[in-house]
């Protein structure tokens, strides 16, 4: 029978020994910020002092920056899960396995949240955008994101943990599959951010949510067999 006590205790436990752990090192969350960072400032100085062309770019370029902010992150989680057999360790402690797929699920969006709290009033000054007034619905649409980031980046980070070529194979993989999700989540941020309602980009907002619930039930229907290859 299933135990959902033992199982949310199980996910917080994995939880919070990985943010513990990153807490110490502040390595990833270093990698994807620093990252982040750059590809705001580099598009900044190369689109110039346009106000109308920051705006028109700028949700884009935000997107863009954390898609592959994850993949950054992604790929150094996976290098030290793969050291001293670490992420099988944990699969054999434990009996029921969608345990640690939605834990490092918790930990990716984490890791992205943080990311985006830092980088997004650094974000607002330089492109010149008003985001504040935005705050709300642009959350939304960042928690969706960031969701189905998480999601498609933790199967595939899963997939290519124990390969030699993982870090050509999960961009490679990664990468083509996340283009719906970014291109729905950088028209209802350009939306937003030109005074549009959540009303106004419910089909964004839709496709978005039935991108997240896809993959998770992908994810939780073939993490099992993933993991025993």
């Amino acid at each position: 029978m299933f135990n959902s006590t033992g199982f949310f205790q199980q996910v917080i436990a994995i939880l919070a020994k990985d943010l513990r752990t990153e807490w110490r090192t502040r390595e990833i969350f270093t990698f994807m910020f620093v990252f982040t960072v750059l590809v705001i400032v580099i598009f900044n100085f190369a689109i110039g002092a346009d106000p109308e062309t920051m705006r028109k770019v700028a949700p884009g370029i935000l997107w863009v920056a954390l898609l592959f902010a994850t993949v950054l992150g992604l790929q150094r989680t996976a290098q030290l899960e793969s050291e001293e057999d670490c992420f099988q360790g944990m699969l054999l402690a434990l009996r029921d396995r969608s345990v640690v797929l939605i834990a490092k699920v918790l930990v990716n969006m984490c890791y992205l949240l943080v990311v985006t709290l830092c980088a997004l009033p650094l974000f607002s000054i330089w492109f010149r955008i008003d985001v504040a007034s935005h705050l709300g619905p642009i959350c939304l649409v960042l928690t969706l994101g960031m969701a189905g980031l998480s999601l498609v980046g933790t199967l595939f980070s899963t997939i290519s943990i124990n390969t030699r070529t993982r870090g050509l194979l999960l961009p490679l993989l990664f990468l083509p599959l996340s283009v719906p999700l970014t291109i729905s989540a950088v028209y209802a941020t350009t939306d937003l951010l030109q005074g549009k309602r959540l009303a106004d980009i419910s089909d964004y907002l839709t496709l978005m949510s039935v991108y997240d619930i896809v993959f998770l039930v992908l994810s939780l229907l073939v993490f099992d067999s993933v993991v025993e290859e």
